[in-house]
């Protein structure tokens, strides 16, 4: 299901599903434990004692506040206009609603807003505790080291009138939120186990007049953490944190525009926010916040992969936000393994996540790896220090990170020096890949940039060379003059002329130049053969059956938004601006309300499939917009 508005500030990441119902509730040191899982926050309306639910059917703005992170939610309800503002504060751990009533109508109103928490502490439901506390005028959840709690505050310093705690999921008992509907809670104090709570903030509001309130929820893990944050709590508190909120996002989106239009420089900000909402505290950066797909297999999207947090730390730095990037960097020379290689994936505290990677392939031990995630982290990496020359920041990574990965990529190779066998970006296919090739030229010709920069003109030579060879075998082995194009793999020692539209990092990445006779025929390849009908878009190959809606013969995949940005960046380097920009159109015609890119796109409704959002996607995007802007002032000068 698709998430919006996701929020955070890296150890708190929030975000909601189309019902305005908050589903994921990470919070932790780095934000690396989901204590919501797909299971909703309800929020309910009361005007004149006539309950509702919030849903999709009331909203008419579910959107991103200005340029912030900051989400903008209008609806209305019994002859009341509501604007919430949603936010989670940049500095303390508290996520903050604030609401705002607008009574239009010429008489007096009374209003009962109903907040449900719906915690699954460290992901289950086993030996919680809900408990109204009056030293905090709230109700706390808390189990082992993890305390959240809820309360009010009005514009007149009032809080919260009536509160209710209770079992769910037992038998036939659905949950606290249930005894909501009828505008009374019940005032139980205390429940444990499988519980959840509701609280209400009841209100009468004059003709033709306003009034707001604050909704909270403090995060800690302990006690403490609550008190000391909860003894702050006053309205000029909370004005405060909605004012340092909004300014430091609008500054802090603000660093570099792709000065095109203003609907595709408002998504661009936008992306920006979404990936820096994945992004924790010691530098992690998650490939999505999407809990949804916990249901298909048990496992998710809420990992680290080396290739997908490189692209976004690429995105953020060449979008003016270093730190970022700088963070994943420093994390980075932690996790590079004693061979020079990174694993597959990473869980967001940095330790080593699930993989479905073998260790061993008929009968042979091999590495569990992609190796285009070591290559990408070099690669970004001097892209970074190109754009900052930040050579007091780089220079401890030369060693530690940088000739470590160098070294595996030159002595990883086969006898004609390409990269030997390892799995592709894909996570389906165990052979020597053309994007494996793609992103290792490059990261070697990254690595001989680096030792140029230190003085190492031996390894300087040594990578240098490495990464030539590659190309030179690549030209050798991969193209056919019977396919008049390049193969995507060589498996088993067999090319794979598949059409991929992976091919196309041999010209994102710089090994071959884009009008290259045999790079325009693979190219025209691409979009001939994986063009979908019907939605448009490029599928990732010929014949992709992941999550494949139905066996169709005139649907050759479902459209990815990263495939139909690489084409489009393609585009950009052959000149033809046009075709580029038709693709970033429809990647933009297939966006969320707040912005959001899925990872797929349903090939018969246009509607987001798979994990949304996946920051690959609106990584990508940025990209492309400052790729775009910055190919149209070079032709236009």
């Amino acid at each position: 299901m698709v998430r919006y508005l996701p929020l955070g500030n890296g150890k708190m990441l929030l975000a909601f599903n189309e019902d305005y119902r908050i589903v994921d509730f990470y919070f932790s040191r780095f934000a690396s434990e989901n204590h919501s899982a797909d299971h909703p926050f309800m929020y309910g309306i009361s005007v004149d004692n006539d309950f509702k639910w919030m849903d999709r059917s009331q909203i008419k703005v579910m959107d991103y506040y200005d340029h912030t992170m900051v989400g903008n939610v209008g609806y209305s309800s019994g002859g009341v206009d509501f604007e919430n503002r949603d936010f989670v504060d940049v500095y303390k751990n508290v996520y903050v609603r604030y609401v705002t009533a607008s009574n239009n109508s010429g008489i007096k109103k009374n209003v009962k807003l109903f907040f449900h928490q719906n915690f699954y502490i460290y992901g289950n439901d086993i030996g919680d505790t809900a408990a109204f506390y009056p030293e905090f005028d709230g109700i706390l959840h808390y189990k082992e080291n993890r305390y959240f709690m809820a309360s009010t505050l009005d514009q007149n310093e009032n809080s919260m009138d009536q509160y209710a705690t209770g079992v769910k999921g037992i038998g036939d008992l659905k949950g606290t939120w249930k005894d909501a509907e009828d505008n009374e809670l019940s005032m139980n104090p205390v429940s444990i186990g499988s519980v959840d709570s509701v609280l209400r903030h009841s209100f009468d509001i004059e003709p033709n007049s306003k009034f707001s309130l604050y909704y909270y929820i403090i995060a800690g893990s302990g006690y403490g953490d609550i008190a000391e944050i909860r003894k702050e709590i006053t309205l000029a508190y909370m004005t405060k944190l909605t004012k340092r909120t909004t300014n430091y996002w609008e500054l802090w989106s603000s660093k570099v525009s792709p000065n095109l239009d203003l609907d595709t420089n408002a998504l661009f900000r936008r992306s920006l926010f979404i990936v820096k909402s994945h992004a924790n505290s010691l530098g992690s950066i998650a490939a999505s916040c999407d809990s949804d797909i916990l249901k298909f297999s048990h496992d998710g999207y809420y990992y680290m992969w080396p290739r997908d947090a490189s692209i976004a730390a690429y995105a953020l730095s060449i979008a003016g936000h270093s730190q970022t990037a700088r963070k994943f960097f420093s994390l980075s020379t932690s996790l590079i393994s004693s061979k020079g290689y990174m694993q597959h994936k990473y869980n967001m505290d940095g330790t080593m996540a699930s993989s479905w990677l073998p260790h061993i392939m008929h009968g042979k031990e091999i590495y569990p790896i992609q190796q285009d995630e070591t290559a990408l982290l070099i690669y970004v990496l001097w892209e970074y220090f190109k754009k900052y020359n930040d050579i007091g920041f780089t220079a401890p990574f030369y060693e530690d990170l940088v000739i470590k990965a160098a070294e595996f990529m030159t002595e990883f190779v086969d006898e004609n020096g390409l990269p030997r066998e390892s799995f592709d970006l894909w996570e389906e296919r165990y052979g020597i890949h053309a994007y494996t090739v793609s992103t290792t030229f490059a990261a070697l010709k990254a690595a001989a940039n680096f030792a140029d920069v230190f003085g190492d003109q031996d390894l300087s030579k040594k990578y240098s060379s490495a990464a030539d060879l590659m190309a030179k075998a690549f030209e050798e082995k991969f193209y056919s003059d019977e396919f008049g194009r390049y193969a995507r793999a060589i498996i088993n020692g067999k090319p794979d002329f598949t059409v991929d539209s992976a091919l196309s990092s041999i010209v994102l990445f710089g090994m071959k130049e884009p009008r290259n006779s045999r790079v325009l025929s693979t190219m025209e390849a691409i979009m001939e053969k994986l063009w979908v009908n019907g939605t448009g878009g490029i599928a990732r190959y010929e014949n992709d059956n992941y999550m494949r809606i139905k066996e169709d013969s005139n649907i050759t995949g479902n459209p990815w938004i990263i495939t139909t940005l690489w084409m489009a960046r393609y585009y950009m380097r052959v000149g033809d601006m046009e075709r580029a920009w038709s693709l970033i159109e429809w990647v933009k015609s297939h966006r969320q309300k707040s912005g959001i890119l899925s990872e797929q796109i349903n090939p018969y409704t246009g509607e987001p499939h798979s994990v949304s959002p996946l920051v690959w996607s609106n990584a990508e995007f940025i990209i492309a917009l400052l790729e775009y802007s910055s190919y149209s002032q070079n032709q236009g000068s």
